[in-house]
């Protein structure tokens, strides 16, 4: 187990002790700590560079061959990340049944946000069911990216030249950069066991929808410059590979996340306000639409009924207030496309000044 503390990070040295004492006899063959230096060339402070200089660091430590590294798997996880008991298993099996894809293929399970998701508000509640919806039924199936608990194989990881420590989206940086070292479209496999994320959160109302905005916010200025990542590195990765990634990549973050609220908005009030005689076949195509869409936001709250029993996890939510926070989807997704709206404004005007890591607070979780 590798664990990465930033240079600037209160009392590391008295929590790497704590840690040790805490895991040394919880089966790991070797814990390695590692101190990321504040300031070095090239770099922005953030989970892409903390996690480059982690497993370089490792990789020297523990003198892997190459021959070997095919054989290790690496696990990119975050401090509020909670795994089933069975997951390396898990993912050791499906790396052995897909018969070893070292360079072609990175591992993602499906994440869930209950930790604690009844006792928050029903905006982040609301985000958190769609964002575990669009992992399975989006991001993992289209292999567009892996998010925020993901693995794969080290060769792969080196072949890739490890993870660009100039950007603050590990995850997708990843992908981009890996394409373009391996030259090849890089698939996407799902673990088929359930990953707990912690949602964001405050100690009112007012401070969890602040901190829900700022990292929604922060994602979508992530996203821009991921995208413009991509545009750099097109030119080096296959066209055929370059044109439907990206593709796939903006239908998906600036269709459905970032305008699709916004869409649905403005197409609503133009039929109310500019057209007043509308044949009723646009009604009910109209109608058919928005049905379509609740249906789509109804598999979420099923799906969530299901996986609480699932993964153990206990969770009490009334009838009404599930169907409130069934009705207020649509909103909350407009509220997340108006952030994302005005972040990529910031970006246009103030290009990469704005691109800084800013976690947000997840301070209820224990």
């Amino acid at each position: 187990m590798v664990i990465s503390f930033e240079e600037k990070t209160l009392d590391k040295e008295e929590k790497c002790k704590c840690l040790n004492k805490r895991f040394k006899d919880a089966g790991f063959e070797r814990i390695i700590f590692t101190i990321h230096p504040y300031g070095l060339p090239n770099e922005i402070p953030g989970k892409c560079s903390n996690s480059n200089y982690g497993i370089r660091m490792a990789v020297s430590q523990m003198d892997v061959a190459d021959d070997d590294m095919d054989n290790i798997l690496v696990t990119s996880c975050d401090a509020d990340s909670k795994f089933p008991p069975n997951y390396i298993a898990a993912l050791t099996l499906k790396y052995l049944q897909e018969n070893k894809p070292a360079l072609t293929t990175l591992y993602q399970s499906p994440l869930f946000y209950n930790w604690h998701l009844d006792g928050l508000s029903f905006v982040t509640r609301v985000t958190g069911l769609m964002r575990s919806l669009l992992i399975l039924g989006a991001l993992i199936p289209f292999s567009i990216n892996t998010i925020s608990i993901f693995s794969y194989p080290l060769s792969l990881g080196k072949k890739g030249k490890f993870i660009h420590p100039a950007y603050q989206m590990d995850d997708t940086i990843c992908l981009i950069r890996w394409m373009s070292e391996t030259q090849q479209r890089l698939r996407i496999s799902m673990i088929p066991v359930p990953v707990i994320s912690g949602p964001t959160s405050g100690e009112t109302i007012e401070t969890e929808i602040i901190e829900w905005a700022r990292q929604a916010r922060r994602w979508t200025i992530g996203i821009a410059e991921i995208f413009h990542y991509f545009i750099i590195k097109a030119k080096r990765i296959p066209t055929m590979v370059a044109l439907s990634w990206g593709c796939l990549f903006t239908i998906y973050y600036g269709v459905l996340l970032c305008t699709a609220g916004l869409f649905g908005l403005t197409s609503m009030l133009s039929m109310i306000l500019l057209i007043r005689h509308l044949p009723p076949v646009i009604t009910y195509v109209m109608y058919g639409l928005l049905g379509v869409q609740m249906l789509a936001f109804l598999v979420a709250f099923i799906i969530d009924a299901f996986i609480v029993h699932l993964m153990n996890v206990h969770q009490r939510i009334f009838i009404l207030r599930n169907a409130f926070h069934f009705i207020s989807t649509p909103f909350v997704l407009l509220g997340y496309s108006l952030v994302g709206f005005y972040a990529l404004h910031e970006v246009v005007i103030f290009g990469r000044k704005v691109c800084k890591h800013g976690a947000s607070e997840k301070n209820v979780l224990t």
